[in-house]
């Protein structure tokens, strides 16, 4: 039993070819269909920047697509969604931007879409949220999804304006909770690296999907085993079941 995370597809990004986006999606879904997922966590940048479509693309053309290739899998996804996304993201999803699902047994997914230009903050009624949402799950293990992600969760250095905001007394309820929990980012394209590790905290890179042009930085995908709560790495969709 294990969750699958996804991030970083680019979806209609004029830097990927149309056969190269269709081989990937179609290699995805039989990869997700082999394995026998009970759930998708996608951290987002589902669909590219304006500036990066192919010409004559529409972003919620692009998000409609996607719904309809996903929703043909049949098994449960919770997305996260970036700031230029949040006027769509409700209505395209059903799903709130910041969110907590427990449809798999001893685990809560949440989704955090920081309410910020830059995809780096969150406001302070968020992190009010989040606190009363967290102490409801002090049974479970809780896997939590940011298209930015944790600051230290690889060796890009710590920086402003680089990783999320996380204030201190966050950090420590999360280093304390009384379950493991893991916090997954995407959005650096960024090489596979160790996660951070703090008390019952691990951050870590969920994903990345390499550009068509850009091989030999690797496509990686992170799988979260139910039975033992242990982060796998996945380097390849389309060889034998591993």
């Amino acid at each position: 039993m294990s969750v699958l995370i996804i991030s970083d597809l680019h979806l209609g990004d004029k830097r990927n070819s149309l056969a190269h986006e269709k081989k990937l999606l179609d290699d995805l879904a039989k990869f997700i269909c082999r394995k026998k997922f009970q759930a998708v966590l996608n951290l987002g940048d589902t669909v590219s920047r304006k500036e990066f479509l192919r010409s004559g693309t529409e972003t919620l053309a692009e998000f409609a697509k996607y719904r309809k290739w996903r929703d043909a899998l049949k098994i449960p996804f919770r997305e996260c969604t970036i700031y230029r996304e949040r006027p769509f993201f409700e209505s395209v999803f059903d799903q709130k931007p910041d969110s907590v699902w427990n449809g798999t047994s001893g685990l809560s997914i949440f989704t955090m879409s920081p309410d910020d230009v830059y995809d780096h903050q969150f406001s302070a009624m968020q992190w009010y949220w989040f606190r009363e949402a967290l102490i409801k799950t002090e049974g479970k293990a809780v896997l939590i999804g940011s298209h930015v992600p944790y600051p230290g969760s690889c060796t890009r250095p710590v920086t402003p304006g680089i990783y999320l905001e996380i204030p201190e007394d966050i950090q420590r309820l999360l280093e304390n909770h009384p379950r493991p929990v893991f916090w997954a980012g995407g959005h650096f394209h960024w090489k596979d690296d160790p996660p951070l590790v703090r008390g019952n905290l691990t951050a870590l890179m969920g994903a990345r999907f390499a550009f068509e042009q850009d091989f030999e930085r690797q496509t990686y995908l992170q799988q979260l085993n139910l039975n033992n709560f242990s982060i796998y790495t996945i380097t390849n969709i389309t060889g034998e079941q591993q």
